[in-house]
């Protein structure tokens, strides 16, 4: 019994630490403090898309932590002249079971494009598929799920996207701030599609081609991790449960510890 214990409060210990519980392996980590290299040796660096000059590291509160951050900086009225960040993720991912966590903000809403702001795009930027905040700050994958939490503006946020397929179908899953916001049946931001033979990335930069090329506002992130595999993020019930467990068998211990005494006097 005190075996069991000890093993479910390391397991608490874990999860309250991590914050998430994970059937995903990291492959590259990025703490943008004046760098845009990978924590993991060998893993590659992003590079910053900045055709107007502006992208630049600098300091700020993230979550009440003094910390260094990369500010993207362009414009929404031209795809052309967005900033943001790009990545290379040919052999670093699994294209049909990755997972992204990332804590960033969106320093202004949209002025253009309806008012939706790209964060992530697996399609080169020849489509408008992707995950977006959208016009009612909540996060969405285009013409599919909506959550249900507001993505304020400014301020950070941890988000979490996992794309993967299941029974053979396309799913693609999100997470706000700890909070799960939906789940959606889609192959949008699968990294194995016709449009990006390579494989790459985008953050935060909206399409070239096709419609709605406006879906852009400037930010800051100060946090970017990349797995493989399905994260899955406890839901606060799941914590509740657990110490209830705890709780539970402590209270067999301490029970079978003073019938034990009174036994033996």
């Amino acid at each position: 019994m005190h075996k069991l214990l000890c093993t479910s409060l390391v397991a608490l210990a874990a999860l309250c630490s991590a914050g998430v519980a994970s059937a995903a392996t990291v492959v590259a980590t990025y703490n943008f403090n004046d760098t845009l290299n990978a924590n993991e040796l060998g893993a590659p660096s992003l590079t910053s898309v900045d055709p107007l000059g502006l992208n630049a590291f600098e300091n700020a509160v993230v979550n009440g932590n003094a910390q260094r951050v990369f500010h993207w900086q362009g414009l929404g009225d031209d795809p052309a002249k967005n900033g943001g960040l790009t990545l290379d993720a040919t052999g670093l991912l699994l294209y049909d079971a990755y997972s992204i966590e990332m804590t960033f903000e969106f320093l202004t809403d949209a002025q253009f494009g309806d008012g939706w702001r790209r964060i992530v795009d697996t399609h080169n930027r020849q489509s408008d598929n992707g995950f977006y905040v959208d016009a009612s700050n909540f996060l969405r994958v285009d013409l599919g799920a909506t959550g249900s939490t507001v993505f304020t503006t400014p301020g950070f946020h941890t988000v979490i996207l996992s794309s993967f397929s299941r029974n053979g179908r396309s799913e693609v899953e999100a997470y706000l701030d700890g909070t799960f916001e939906f789940r959606s049946n889609t192959d949008q931001l699968s990294l194995d599609n016709a449009n990006n033979p390579d494989h790459l990335l985008h953050f935060f930069l909206d399409n070239l081609a096709g419609p709605a090329q406006q879906g852009y506002a400037d930010g800051r992130i100060a946090f970017l991790r990349l797995y493989d595999g399905i994260i899955i993020v406890p839901e606060p019930e799941t914590y509740l449960l657990m110490l209830l467990g705890l709780a539970l068998t402590a209270g067999v211990m301490g029970h079978h510890r003073r019938s034990g005494v009174a036994g033996g006097t």
